[in-house]
């Protein structure tokens, strides 16, 4: 029986025998690829075209790069080979095209090959001239058909201009020349041939790099070998994960090499690889050291957060390069020589591994998925792991100040030209920052369960992971978990530009709190892409010295809200939300922790509480009948009874019958039948706001029974009265809101007095038992 193993061995012995041109390494790294056909790209289109639109009718396979480097060659001369295997995504392909540097390498030293035959080659002569266009010898005729060539070139890659670097030669402390590069966005093209498109990452990698002796090479997946030869030194990597072209480097330096142990994932031990220049003090190595140290506790919390390192076959590590900050060569990141002590963008190329490595953005419009993450990967490190020394507040508001200062850009890209026009001061304040304040609101919004469980989704999704991805990707997951569509979450903050600031106004009857939130959005420019109103969670800490809590309000729209903080909760039409606190709530703070992209203003207000409005129930012929008392100079337009079976997220139980009406007192009643222990309050729509009541708590044993409690709130002594008394034993008791007993005896008269005053601040439950079981039930306040 023929398995589907067996048909690919059969298919991959049929593709050498025609196809001589590949060696017993090939044969090793095809087997590999055909076993994990679920790496193949995903394609966005009919075909993946990329930015310049080369390599549209193939689908990369394997690249092997074989160069020659001597970073004291002053003309900064790079000799190169690359074979790049491939499979037709059309039939009758007789020609393919793949990005280079037309100025750099269009000379007599370059030369194509397929299959022994030199082909010819042509560069455009306007336009986007670095694209090599190869004229196959003959015509591919059926799609899918496994084939490649290979490429010969020798020139001197283009000086860095800005944010263009490539591929460049610098001086260490020590006097020592390297070579380094840096390809993010479109320079791979001027070291090497490729096809720079993320939406094809070349699925498997081998790098051979030649150096004189003195040298070491840092690159991407597993080193198998760093022969000496002579004058020269061969160095063999191996990476067998898929890679889009702008991360695949090289650094090579005379090297301090440090092996730092193993990092554990799973049940694998993971290489971990520090290479640093020469020239510092033993006190400034000594430091970063220290630092790398550190790292494996980010290392730890990252994979926690995200799931496993996803290339634990491998490797992880750093090198010292050429560029100040950082940048997240897969496997292998390169650091500045200024950046290698700090926590901060050690954990942010460690994200990337995640965000921007497994899961690329498809286009570099979407360039946000990738550096928005990781820099709100920077305050999980600092949360997650104190031992680095870093305020996760303080982090976030740094990143939210500099975000809110850029009114100008939107995170999603359009002028993605260059590197240049990427790379802009307004662009990476917009995806760096303004994405990390995107990230740090879906965490707030959805909680940490629902946000973590959603990236996890993302990142290991078998269209996503290994492959690319655009926002809608994300936004999916995200949906997924918070349960609610939030296309206009995704629109406004992704595509829009300003920033939102809140008049919050609160007020209380008791320990029931009224907020309402008032939005405005501050923005500049003219390229018509301002928002008028930001959907997003407003954090809101209440507290009363002794206790507090924080609340999440989903601002959806300009006249609705929604509970939230761990998904999606209950709608609240208007623009004034209500809870139902432990305590007796007398100051509220805005966003403490700069967990939002907005600032507001805090006012207790007077129109806001509830004025003596009272809401008593009492038990006959097994139903619950209430009864509601207010003042109100106001025209009442309904009053609704609602139930809760949690004192938080409150539901429409029955409307409230006027009873009499005297002036501005009014009165109005209701019944239900509880089957389990119930929360009450009422509701009153007035034609200016709405008001609630204070929360009773009813059991549906209560016949026959009812509890008086007064003063209610009170701070000393409360007596309870017991309107009726059965001539069986009974028992009173007190427990605290999480269901702690605080006091217990015997009932032995019709009224009893407790001294509270030793109570801690909060809403507490008097309960009346008998034989074990609940019979009646009142809430009280102790302030």
């Amino acid at each position: 029986m023929f398995t589907m193993k067996s048909v690919l061995l059969i298919l991959i012995s049929i593709l050498l025998f025609h196809f001589p041109i590949f060696s017993q390494n090939d044969e090793e790294l095809l087997t590999h690829h055909y076993k994990n056909i679920s790496s193949r790209d995903n394609y966005v289109g009919e075909f993946s075209t990329g930015n310049t639109g080369t390599g549209s009718n193939i689908n990369v396979v394997y690249q092997r790069c074989e160069w020659t480097v001597d970073p004291d060659d002053a003309t900064k001369t790079l000799t190169g080979k690359v074979t790049i295997y491939f499979s037709t995504l059309i039939s009758n392909v007789s020609q393919i095209n793949f990005d280079l540097n037309k100025n750099s390498f269009n000379n007599s030293n370059l030369l194509v090959s397929y299959h022994g035959t030199n082909c010819s080659i042509f560069f455009p002569s306007s336009g986007n001239i670095d694209i090599i266009n190869i004229n196959l010898p003959a015509t591919i005729v059926t799609i899918n058909t496994l084939d490649s060539v290979t490429i010969n070139y020798q020139g001197i890659p283009p000086a860095a201009t800005s944010n263009q670097i490539g591929y460049q030669r610098k001086v260490d402390a020590a006097g020592n020349n390297y070579i380094y590069t840096l390809s993010e966005s479109y320079e791979d093209k001027d070291w090497w041939p490729c096809k720079a498109d993320m939406q094809d990452k070349i699925d498997s990698l081998d790098i051979v790099v030649t150096v004189p002796n003195a040298f070491w090479v840092a690159a991407n997946g597993a080193m198998i070998d760093s022969t000496i030869n002579g004058v020269t030194r061969v160095f063999k990597f191996k990476h067998r994960y898929p890679i889009a072209s702008y991360l695949v480097a090289l650094g090579i330096g005379k090297y301090n090499k440090y092996d730092l142990g193993n990092l554990t994932v799973g049940s694998k031990s993971v290489p971990y690889i520090l290479n640093i220049f020469k020239g510092k003090s033993t006190a400034t190595e000594t430091n970063i050291l220290n630092v790398m140290n550190n790292h494996k506790l980010v290392f730890a919390a990252l994979n926690n957060l995200f799931g496993d390192y996803p290339f634990a076959n491998e490797k992880h590590g750093f090198y010292e390069f050429g560029f100040s900050g950082g940048m997240e060569h897969q496997t292998f990141s390169g650091i500045g020589g200024s950046s290698l002590q700090s926590n901060s963008i050690l954990a942010h190329e460690l994200a990337h591994q995640w965000w921007g490595d497994k899961a690329t953005f498809s286009t570099w419009n979407h360039l946000w998925l990738a550096e928005g993450f990781a820099t709100y990967s920077e305050v999980l490190a600092a949360e997650f792991v104190p031992a680095i020394g870093i305020n996760p507040i303080s982090k976030l508001a740094s990143t939210k100040s500099s975000a809110r200062n850029n009114t100008s850009s939107s995170i999603y890209l359009n002028d993605i030209t260059s590197s240049n026009t990427i790379w802009t001061s307004s662009n990476t304040t917009a995806i760096y920052n303004r994405g990390c304040m995107v990230a740090s609101m879906l965490r707030a919004l959805m909680g940490d369960n629902k946000f973590f469980n959603a990236s996890k989704n993302y990142l290991n999704n078998t269209n996503i992971a290994y492959k690319s991805a655009t926002t809608n990707d994300l936004q999916i997951h995200m949906e997924s978990q918070f349960g609610e569509n939030m296309n206009d979450f995704f629109e406004e903050w992704i595509n829009k530009k300003g920033t939102p600031d809140y008049t919050v106004l609160w007020g209380n009857n008791g320990n029931n709190i009224n907020i309402n939130l008032a939005q405005n959005v501050n923005s500049s420019g003219s390229n018509g892409i301002a928002s008028t109103h930001f959907p997003m969670p407003v954090v809101l800490k209440i507290s009363n010295g002794s206790f507090d809590t924080t609340i999440v309000i989903y601002h959806k729209s300009t006249n609705q809200l929604m509970y939230s903080g761990n998904g999606i909760g209950s709608i609240v039409n208007g623009n004034t939300i209500s809870y139902n606190l432990s305590f007796i709530p007398t100051t509220v703070s805005f966003d403490p922790e700069n967990r939002t992209m907005a600032n507001g203003t805090v006012s207790y207000s007077t129109a806001l509480p509830i004025n003596n409005i009272l809401l008593s129930a009492k038990s006959s012929n097994s139903k619950l009948q209430f009864e509601l008392s207010f003042l109100t100079n106001e025209l009442v337009e309904k009053v609704e009874l609602q139930k809760s079976f949690n004192t938080n997220e409150f539901n429409f139980c029955k409307e409230m019958i006027m009873k009499t009406i005297n002036g501005e007192k009014q009165n109005y009643n209701a019944e239900d039948k509880a089957t389990q222990l119930s929360y009450y309050r009422a509701k009153i729509i007035t034609d200016k706001k709405y008001y609630f009541s204070n929360v009773i708590s009813l059991h549906p044993n209560i016949e026959n029974h009812k509890i008086l409690v007064y003063p209610n709130p009170a701070k000393n002594i409360i007596t309870v009265q017991l309107v009726y008394k059965n001539n069986s034993e009974q028992m009173l008791q007190l427990i605290n809101s999480i269901g702690e007993k605080k006091y217990f005896q015997k009932i032995n008269s019709i009224s009893t007095t407790i001294d509270i005053s030793h109570f801690s601040k909060g809403i507490y439950f008097l309960q009346i038992l008998k034989d074990g079981e609940i019979q009646a039930v009142e809430n009280v306040i102790i302030h």
